[in-house]
């Protein structure tokens, strides 16, 4: 089993806040089945003007709040159900849920909180392979020794029509590899404060609250979240290459 991190950063009050939320969801494998689909990891924060997000009586706007967690809610029920037909991907097809979701209970009613969604998720395979997608600006870093790479760069911050979540990025992962998940300004304040460099060099999971504890002062200054997963297993192929382009 991997071990993962989520930490979140000074959630803000609901005066202060406004319309922002962030959360992580990390959903393990219970059922055999389950474990030949791997884990599944999500992050998503959404940031929405109070002009953008009104109710009505005939048509009440879920909270920004809500749509997170429905999404989540979602993609770990379609990922982890079998499918009909096994050539099926259930990543993609959870997507798909998720896509439909978008449009038919949110976008017929306004497109605009787009803008301040942002969301990604990551399927870690028992065979080591990874799946990733995502919208808006989280950011999906592969640490790989001391060397940290982007693989959510390839996505595009442009909003398809009907299809919020674009298609699935695959790769796959090496023995003693991480996979750092953060909002954008959990991100920014870790490349600011040299957290990434201290990331990539901590192999040992037991190292990592210390790095937090070390720079208690400087994390009280940002909000948002992170997760953090070590991978176990060794994969027989690595393409690094795809993601290192």
């Amino acid at each position: 089993m991997a071990k993962v991190f989520e930490f979140h950063f000074n959630p803000l009050s609901r005066e202060k806040r406004g319309s922002t939320f962030f959360e992580t969801f990390c959903f393990l494998p219970q059922t055999l089945f389950e474990k030949k689909q791997g884990h599944l990891y999500i992050v998503a924060q959404i940031k929405t003007p109070a002009n953008q997000i009104q109710t009505s009586l005939k048509n009440p706007l879920p909270t920004g709040q809500v749509i997170i967690n429905r999404l989540a809610e979602i993609l770990k029920k379609y990922f982890y159900q079998k499918p009909v037909f096994h050539s099926h991907d259930s990543f993609q097809l959870a997507l798909n849920q998720a896509n439909d979701f978008l449009n038919q209970e949110i976008l017929q009613n306004d497109r605009s909180f787009l803008s301040g969604l942002h969301f990604a998720s990551v399927v870690a395979g028992p065979k080591a392979n990874i799946k990733i997608s995502k919208i808006g600006n989280i950011k999906i870093i592969l640490l790989r020794g001391q060397e940290a790479f982007d693989i959510g760069s390839n996505f595009t911050i442009e909003r398809i029509t009907d299809k919020v979540f674009p298609d699935v990025i695959e790769g796959s992962l090496q023995k003693n590899d991480r996979i750092l998940m953060a909002t954008p300004e959990v991100f920014q304040s870790f490349q600011a404060e040299k957290i990434i460099e201290e990331l990539s060099l901590r192999q040992n999971p037991k190292l990592i609250k210390q790095i937090f504890k070390q720079k208690k002062k400087i994390v009280r200054e940002f909000s948002g979240a992170c997760l953090l997963a070590f991978v176990k297993k060794r994969p027989i192929i690595s393409f690094l290459s795809r993601f290192s382009k």
